[in-house]
């Protein structure tokens, strides 16, 4: 009787390792997550610092404190959300929002984000314990640096 509780046992046992195997983790992509803009280039290349230039858009025009430059990714889409100064008025416009899909090229590492029939490759590395991503734009060569939005939990004493 022993014996055949040990060979149940046994074969469970046996069962659940190899529907283990083939059951790997992957592991998620640095990508996922929320983001916030740290810093942008122009046409010319030259960086512009996102807090500096709202700082001193505020300083000017306290209504532009709307300003907004965020990102958010999750497995199957980018989203970016953008809220410029409405240069007719004392305010911010509506919101811009672009959803992509993505997907990362295994060949070349390249993100190429999808909207449409609008692909972009960026090439994306991470720093800073990956709480810092940068996206260069392989077309234009335009660089975004993104810091992750870390939430702090507050506890009461």
């Amino acid at each position: 009787m022993k014996s055949i509780i040990y060979t149940k046992l046994l074969f469970v046992f046996l069962l659940s390792i190899f529907l283990s195997c083939g059951t790997e983790e992957i592991p998620p992509d640095k990508l996922i997550g929320e983001w916030t803009v740290y810093s942008i280039t122009d046409d010319e290349q030259t960086v512009i610092i996102w807090n500096d230039l709202k700082t001193s858009l505020v300083d000017l025009i306290p209504e532009y404190s709307c300003l907004d430059f965020t990102a958010s990714a999750t497995a199957q889409l980018v989203t970016t959300r953008y809220t410029f100064v409405d240069v007719n008025s004392r305010g911010c416009l509506s919101p811009a929002i672009a959803a992509y899909t993505w997907l990362k090229d295994p060949e070349t590492g390249f993100y190429q984000f999808t909207q449409g029939n609008n692909i972009i490759n960026y090439s994306i590395s991470f720093s800073n314990n990956d709480n810092r991503m940068t996206w260069r734009d392989q077309t234009s060569g335009t660089t975004t640096v993104w810091d992750r939005v870390v939430s702090v939990e507050v506890t009461s004493e």
